[in-house]
């Protein structure tokens, strides 16, 4: 079901048991708008799975997409948060390893991938938890 599209470069869809957004080649603008558009939504429906796809040739508009995990820290996010980054070009790659190291410094589940199939995988599998050992007092 598509929830939003910012422009002919973005659409945003719930796919099922994630939310599916393809970040294209639009202008600077447009990519930023994108990838707000997509926080609004996931945090207004408190979203635990989001699946990002770029597809752009600006490696620099795709740093967007780290402002977003790092805004997703600061409002707050639902518990067990997962988000999938694949990059379909290595322009969209650099931007995405920035953003799921900045999850990463800051407790969020995020994962970079270059196939969509292997990140739909490890985003709709079942978190694991730490076993309880009874020693935590």
């Amino acid at each position: 079901m598509e929830l939003a599209r910012p422009h002919q470069d973005c659409k945003i869809d719930h796919a099922g048991q994630y939310v599916r957004a393809d970040v294209g080649d639009g202008s600077s603008h447009e990519v930023r708008d994108c990838y707000q558009t997509l926080a609004s939504l996931a945090l207004e429906h408190k979203f635990t799975r989001i699946l990002v796809v770029g597809i752009g040739q600006d490696p620099h508009s795709h740093l967007t997409a780290r402002d977003v995990v790092i805004a997703f820290e600061v409002i707050g996010v639902p518990a067990g948060l997962k988000i999938a980054f694949v990059a379909k070009t290595d322009a969209t790659l650099n931007g995405f390893k920035h953003a799921e190291y900045a999850a990463k410094e800051r407790g969020l589940k995020a994962k970079v991938f270059r196939d969509e199939n292997q990140a739909v995988l490890w985003l709709t599998e079942p978190d694991l938890h730490e076993p309880h050992t009874g020693l935590e007092n």
